[in-house]
């Protein structure tokens, strides 16, 4: 054979010995920190079949490919050549291991990354080491999006009456999915985007992980636990949170802790603090690109629209009188 003709066919071996990856995206409030901790819990197990959830692309200890997001927004820091050079080497053990598939998550490709340098960025890093990159992202109903965020923001320190006021905070691309699955098709190419609805009877066996792994095509541990991360607070520790987060004490994290558990411990009614005609009227907004976005981007046998299901928000806001709230706050449990 001659050199050149020995110089195609290593080529052809080392395209064929690539792995093909996986890349989720999000979006946020979709189950995905629930998907995390299920990869990286199952680590090893998945190891076994093939798949490998890389951990050079996540800070320390933690289970979201954070890194990735970080190398998209600032390519030339001191942490991206960091971050380069330990997923190199990671990338050459698990190879080396006879991994099939790559596995990476990050929900903040979804809201942090929002112009076509910094997606290219990541598709210019991730591509000499993958036969194949295919995109997955869950969309989640607008209104639906806002009132969980608005419950992360209260857990975090935020004072904000209502879900609405996400929006601005966040900005009109975190919530039109079509604007986002044009910007990541614009540079992996639309036949390479797998999008589906984070809606409950729209998911395989109603759950995020069975759903998510018939898409990258592994099998679940089917003895596991099932948790449900970064579920929204009932009305009352919303409330009292909102008090405490105004107060001076506000930088009290302990007391912060024992509030959120405090209230996931009593329970009660998880009440958006949005009215019905607020979340309809809002979800009206994206009426237009929702129609855009099922259209080319949704298999139509999954779903082609949102539910327009709005019976868990309320007519309007049920008070929490103060009495409540600081019993709820200093009070013992029941």
């Amino acid at each position: 054979m001659s050199s050149r003709g020995s110089a195609k066919h290593d080529e052809r071996d080392a395209e064929q010995s690539r792995p093909r990856c996986v890349l989720h995206i999000g979006s946020e409030k979709t189950g995905t920190t629930t998907i995390q901790h299920y990869l990286s819990r199952h680590r090893e197990l998945l190891l076994t079949s093939g798949y490998w959830y890389p951990r050079s692309l996540a800070y320390e200890d933690g289970f979201v490919h954070r890194r990735l997001s970080d190398l998209g927004r600032d390519q030339k820091g001191s942490h991206a050549e960091e971050t380069r050079d330990a997923f190199r080497q990671e990338y050459e053990t698990a190879v080396g291991d006879g991994v099939k598939t790559a596995i990476i998550s990050s929900e903040f490709l979804h809201s942090l990354i929002r112009t076509p340098k910094a997606v290219g960025a990541i598709r210019d890093f991730l591509t000499p080491y993958f036969e194949s990159i295919r995109i997955v992202y869950y969309a989640r109903r607008q209104d639906e999006l806002a009132a969980s965020m608005h419950s992360t923001a209260i857990r975090g320190g935020q004072t904000t009456e209502s879900a609405l006021a996400m929006y601005d905070g966040k900005g009109h691309h975190y919530f039109d999915h079509l604007q986002v699955c044009d910007l990541w098709a614009s540079a992996f190419g639309c036949e390479n985007l797998v999008c589906r609805i984070f809606e409950r009877d729209k998911l395989v066996n109603a759950d995020i992980v069975d759903d998510f792994a018939s898409i990258a095509g592994f099998t679940p541990d089917t003895e596991r636990e099932k948790i449900s991360s970064n579920e929204s607070l009932p009305l009352e520790t919303m409330r009292a949170l909102m008090m405490f987060n105004g107060s001076r004490h506000r930088k009290n994290k302990e007391f912060r802790r024992v509030l959120i558990a405090k209230g996931r411990r009593r329970g009660g009614k998880r009440v958006p603090m949005m009215t019905k005609s607020e979340a309809s009227e809002f979800l009206d907004r994206f009426n237009d690109s929702n129609a855009r976005f099922f259209q080319k981007y949704v298999d139509p046998s999954l779903a082609k629209n949102f539910s327009r299901d709005f019976s868990r928000f309320p007519d309007e806001i049920p008070p929490v009188s103060a009495e409540e709230l600081l019993e709820f706050m200093f009070g013992k449990d029941a």
